[in-house]
This record gives C-alpha cells, sequence and structure tokens, in this order.
C-alpha cells in the first residue's frame, strides 16, 4: 500500500516541527516496482521492490545542508533534521540562493495513476512477454527483455506552508531478438501509464520481424542518407535539442541558441516548418507530475532532486503548465528558473522535458518508407554521447535493424553505422511526419529527415 495523502502530510509536519533552521524542506517518494527479466526464452528474474526516500534541507541564512533517508522513526526524522542543520553551518554561502516557495495550488492531473497497474505482479507481466517467447521458441529464434511496472506516491512540503501530493504508475518494456546465425537483430519497446495500454505481443512482432529481416547485412559506405528514423529513434536522439532552452545558458553565450554579439535566437527560425513542440503535462496519454521537477523515490536517485532554494534557484515545485517550445519552426519560448527569473524580473517556466510533446502528420511509418526514393530506414540507436554542447553535436551507433529504402520499399539491410549529428540539424531537415505516439516519457512521430551524417561503419550487430 502506498503512502496516502494524509500519511504524507502528517510525516511532512513532524519532520518540520523538529527544524530550527531559518527554512526546512522536505520530499517522500515512495515507490512500488515489480519487474520481469527474460534471456534465451525463460524467465530468468522476477522482483518487486518497495522502497522510500525522504530528503530534508535545512537552511540557515543563505547556508544550505541537505541529508537523505528512508527511517521514519521519531529518533531517526529528529536525527536526520539535526544533521541538515549541521551540515548547513558547514556550507558555503550561496550568492544565488531564492526563498523557497510559499503556499501553492497544484492541478489535477487526471489519470496519471492506475489502482490495477499499481496492483500488477509477476502473473500480468508473465502473460505480456509470454507471446513473444513462444513464439521465438518456435521459430529458433532467441529473445531477451525486460518489463517493469512502478508505482510511486510523492509529497513536498516546507516551512512555508507549501503542501503537494500525487501518485503515478508506469509501465515500461523491451524486447530485443536475435537469429541464430548472430547476424540479424530486432529490439522494440512500448510505455504506458497503466499495463492496458502496452501493447505487449505488437513490440514482440515488432522485434521478431525485424530480427529476420536484418539477418546478413550489406556494407554500405559512410556519408549523407536520408533517413525515416523510427519512433524509438526520435526519441533517443531529437528530445536532447531542448536542453539547449535553458534561458540562462543561451543568455549568457553557452548554447545552441545563443545569438553572436549577445541576446538569445528566440523568435527565429531555426528549425523545419513541420516542427512544433510544446509540453503539456495534462495530457491523457502522458500525464505528468503537478509541479515541476523531480521527487527522488530511492535513495540511490536523490541526486536528482533540489528544492526551490539555493543551488540556481530551481523553478522546482511551481505548479505544472502547458508552454509552447517551437511553432513552425521558429523558437518560442525558453526555461527560465526561479533565480535566473527574479534576476532577468520574468516569470519562471518549467523545463521543456516534463510532458514534451512534438506535433506530427496525418501519415504512418510506411508513408514515410513509401515516400523515400533511397534511403536508410533506423530501428533505434544506441550509447549516444556529446560531442559538441554549443551545436548539440552527438555521436552513436545505429542498432538492431538498419535497412536500405529503394524506391519506397524496404530492398536489404546493412552493416551498423556510427554517426556524428546534431538534433537541431534534422529538426531543421525534416521532410515528412509520422502521427506521434508515446515513446519514453515524450509523444513524438517518426521523421523522414535528409542528409543525416553516417561516419563511419560498425562491426556491432
Amino acid at each position: 500500500m502506498l503512502m496516502t495523502r494524509d500519511e504524507a502530510k502528517i510525516l511532512i509536519d513532524k519532520i518540520l516541527s523538529y527544524s530550527k533552521a531559518d527554512e526546512c524542506n522536505v520530499s517522500i517518494g515512495a515507490s512500488d516496482i515489480a519487474n520481469n527479466r527474460f534471456a534465451n526464452n525463460s524467465i530468468t528474474t522476477t522482483g518487486e521492490s518497495k522502497a522510500m526516500a525522504i530528503t530534508i534541507s535545512s537552511t540557515k541564512g543563505t547556508k544550505t545542508g541537505t541529508i537523505a533517508t528512508n527511517e521514519t522513526s521519531d529518533a531517526a526524522l529528529k536525527a536526520a533534521v539535526a544533521k541538515s542543520e549541521e551540515l548547513a553551518s558547514y556550507a558555503p554561502p550561496d550568492p544565488e540562493y531564492i526563498e523557497p516557495i510559499g503556499p501553492q495550488k497544484y492541478p489535477e492531473i487526471p489519470g496519471a495513476f492506475d489502482p490495477g497497474t499499481a496492483d500488477a505482479g509477476q502473473k500480468e507481466m508473465n502473460a505480456g512477454v509470454g507471446p513473444a517467447i513462444a513464439e521465438c521458441a518456435k521459430k529458433g529464434l532467441t529473445s531477451a527483455g525486460y518489463v517493469e511496472r512502478e508505482a510511486d506516491a510523492l509529497a513536498i512540503g516546507n516551512k512555508r506552508g507549501n503542501f503537494g501530493y500525487a501518485m503515478q504508475t508506469n509501465v515500461n518494456y523491451s524486447v530485443t531478438v536475435r537469429t541464430p546465425d548472430g547476424t540479424g537483430s530486432g529490439w522494440a519497446r512500448a510505455d504506458g501509464t497503466r499495463m492496458s495500454e502496452v501493447d505487449f505481443s505488437a513490440a514482440g512482432r515488432y522485434a521478431i520481424d525485424k530480427a529476420v529481416m536484418s539477418q546478413k547485412p550489406r556494407r554500405l559506405e559512410p556519408g549523407k542518407y536520408t533517413v525515416v528514423l523510427e519512433h524509438a529513434a526520435v526519441q533517443e536522439m531529437v528530445p536532447q535539442v531542448f536542453g539547449a532552452f535553458n534561458a540562462r545558458n543561451a543568455e549568457e553565450g553557452r548554447s545552441y541558441l545563443s545569438k553572436k554579439g549577445g541576446g538569445t535566437r528566440v523568435g527565429e527560425k531555426l528549425f523545419s516548418e513541420k516542427i512544433t513542440a510544446r509540453s503539456d503535462p495534462f495530457d491523457p496519454r502522458n500525464p505528468s507530475l503537478p509541479w515541476s521537477g523531480n521527487v527522488a523515490t530511492q535513495l540511490s536517485g536523490v541526486g536528482q532532486f533540489f528544492f526551490g532554494g539555493g543551488g540556481g534557484g530551481g523553478a522546482s515545485f511551481l505548479p505544472s503548465q502547458k508552454m509552447s517550445w517551437i511553432e513552425n519552426g521558429v523558437v518560442k519560448s525558453l526555461a527560465y528558473n526561479r533565480y535566473w527569473a527574479m534576476k532577468k524580473g520574468v516569470p519562471p517556466t518549467p523545463n521543456p522535458g516534463q510532458g514534451l510533446i512534438l506535433e506530427g502528420e496525418d501519415h504512418s511509418v510506411e508513408d514515410l518508407i513509401k515516400s523515400t526514393e533511397r534511403g536508410l530506414l533506423v530501428t533505434h540507436f544506441f550509447y549516444i554521447r556529446f560531442v559538441n554542447p554549443q551545436t548539440i553535436q552527438l555521436t552513436g551507433l545505429t542498432r538492431d535493424g538498419l535497412f536500405m529504402i529503394e524506391n519506397g520499399k524496404v530492398a536489404y539491410p546493412v552493416m551498423n553505422f556510427r554517426w556524428n549529428e546534431s538534433p537541431a540539424v534534422v529538426l531543421a531537415n525534416v521532410e515528412m511526419l509520422s502521427r506521434p505516439k508515446r515513446i519514453g516519457n515524450s509523444i513524438l512521430p517518426a521523421m523522414k529527415v535528409r542528409d543525416f551524417n553516417f561516419s563511419s561503419l560498425s562491426d556491432a550487430v
């Protein structure tokens, strides 16, 4: 049973009552995670874990100390609060300190939590992965994969009277299929807020078909090609462009969106007019949290957490809102954290990552392929790393199915490539989009893109 709203409020109020610091902020993340791992066409691991992370941040003047614990006894909580206050006394003053937020009115996010998914266990997950395993065994293929369902209860509060509570569920599934000769590999993923939204069978069939089709790939020379990036490939690469939508980095000349000589490139048409991107935490296809920013649900993730106090005065825990980032290729907005917004005299805004949506067109992936005279079909990318933050230049590898397209049809598999490309260039060179769908934590279309730069061959399958 996850922590209820009343239980979270009682616990946070108790922790705050122990505080002697000028400011005290508390976040609680409780998670219930069940997973199922399979390999060589057999279930190998099943597990379930319940975890809680309580993060306490105390501030004296502009000096802040933070500590995390998962103990809830009165003695342990008192000790944790005292330790955070001791750490604050050792910390250096924060020149960019900004006071924590006061009481907020957080919106309801319909559909973010599904009780049936929170209760789902091995029976439901085994039923999901079973068809892919059986089909692979029947065809002499080898499958491996992972499915995880997570249910979270999250709460925040501080001495200024702010309190927020939210629940959410998520399901993530991925499957890899290999052929007996070791030359063919297919992969697929599926995500959803609830178990019933995840089409396990379709993902399994997709990975199987890709594996069979990709056997004995031909060698192709590196260079620039028109590509059809399937939804997963788009998700793995393109959203990284929104790391440049940080107002401070842009205004200080440290980003792709910095204008030469000063200022930002807001208002400039930098991308294809087909590109419109926005954030909508309320979209039922991918509902997000009622506030901006994350709350760690496990102690290992506490580093993700920060309050709207020191450390750059993040926009965290302000109520979620819809934002428009790109309209018809024109940059419309940048993200301002609380400190930078105060310094510039503008309202703070959330980052693009929460509820990101790239609009698409009314086409299927098959339509994108049919429209391509000569190009490459990319299943997904792997091992992506930054090369140059100023241009958002990335490098990575194709994986689990790369195919030549000739005269509107998939003609034959080709060997994988290493690529060097910027997602900003990808968005500028878009020629056609598919209908968008949820993939990862975003809603994105597949893309047909010209002049994608493949730099060298890779022997990896």
